[in-house]
């Protein structure tokens, strides 16, 4: 284990996942409308960086790659999931410096070969995404989806490992502005993987 946390690896299995893309006034907290999706079963593979820790603390950093894909074809209204024949498709990459919180401290061996994290990752994200939604929260009117560019990432997780078994639960995606809008994509998972070192 602490090969492979003290090198590049890649986590690879399913994920247990949850997506949501919301479109909403530009600083606003309120979505002028939701396209979400049902739990679904996803397979997913993330590259990270080596473990780097601070002095002798149990704070540290990585750096962690990831790509996913989105296509959800129902609307939230009033807290239910809906069909109203909108859809939107598309993907984002993270690449998001991540500080973490080892509670078992720099050396896994010491418990059984076993790591515990908790951590942020803010950082670049690349979203692309088409299709449409109906402001059904505002408006009513319906909005063309068409965007592709860079723009915030961040995540929060919960990672836990028994020597390259690994569970972890994070929420996190990527947020892109233009013409007074905001375009979030956001994904809560529960992903079970096997990490190989590189």
């Amino acid at each position: 284990m602490e090969n492979i946390l003290s090198s590049y690896r890649v986590t690879a299995g399913i994920s247990v996942k949850q997506r949501q893309f919301d479109v909403q006034n530009e600083g606003s907290i309120n979505p002028n409308g939701t396209l979400s999706e049902d739990f679904s079963y996803t397979p997913y593979i993330i590259l990270g960086s080596p473990y780097r820790y601070i002095g002798e603390s149990k704070w540290g950093s990585f750096i962690e790659y990831s790509i996913s894909t989105f296509n959800l074809n129902q609307q939230m209204v009033n807290d239910e999931l809906v069909d109203l024949g909108t859809s939107v498709k598309g993907y984002d990459i993270f690449v998001t410096p991540t500080l973490f919180y080892s509670f078992f401290g720099q050396n896994p061996s010491i418990k059984h070969d076993q790591t515990l994290l908790s951590g942020i990752g803010v950082g670049v994200g690349y979203l692309k995404a088409t299709g449409d939604i109906i402001f059904t929260e505002t408006t009513q009117e319906r909005q063309d989806i068409d965007v592709s560019g860079l723009d915030l990432a961040v995540s929060i997780f919960v990672d836990y490992r028994i020597g390259n078994f690994t569970t972890r639960i994070t929420a996190g995606g990527t947020t892109y502005t233009r013409d007074n809008l905001d375009y979030q994509a956001f994904a809560f998972s529960w992903d079970f993987g096997y990490t190989f070192g590189l």
